[in-house]
């Protein structure tokens, strides 16, 4: 269980192994780019909350917003599926370059791209895989 994210993720090794290590990257850039640590993504908002600045409560509330949607579609169990690893690998590509944070609008991108990507690409490749099973 990924105690931080508060998900189990299930199915293909190397697919959980991807989509974990991304889950990784985007906590570290919240931890990075705020300079704030806690023991889950909900504790690290509300921590947040009372120490960024009004303009910034917007994305926060993002967070929130998306938070539960998110967290369901972490607890699909992944199959192996070469496009969906590969969907995961560039997103993993992409916000690993921001992990330092020294452009703090491309790493708060980076967030919110993966609060959109994630049901994105699950959805994408859970109907792929569904017509998979039925041939």
């Amino acid at each position: 269980m990924d105690k931080w994210w508060g998900v189990t993720l299930n199915g293909n090794e190397r697919a959980v192994k991807a989509l974990s290590e991304l889950m990784d990257i985007n906590k570290t850039l919240f931890e990075n780019l705020y300079k704030v640590h806690a023991n889950t993504i909900e504790e690290h908002v509300n921590k947040l909350y009372e120490q960024i600045p009004e303009y910034e409560k917007k994305f926060l509330k993002f967070v929130n917003e998306q938070l539960p949607n998110v967290k369901r579609y972490l607890q699909f169990e992944l199959p192996y599926n070469h496009q969906l690893i590969s969907s995961i690998e560039y997103e993993i590509y992409i916000s690993s370059a921001e992990i330092d944070c020294e452009y703090p609008y491309d790493a708060r991108d980076c967030i919110i791209t993966f609060f959109q990507r994630v049901p994105e690409i699950i959805d994408l490749h859970k109907g792929e895989l569904n017509e998979e099973y039925r041939v």
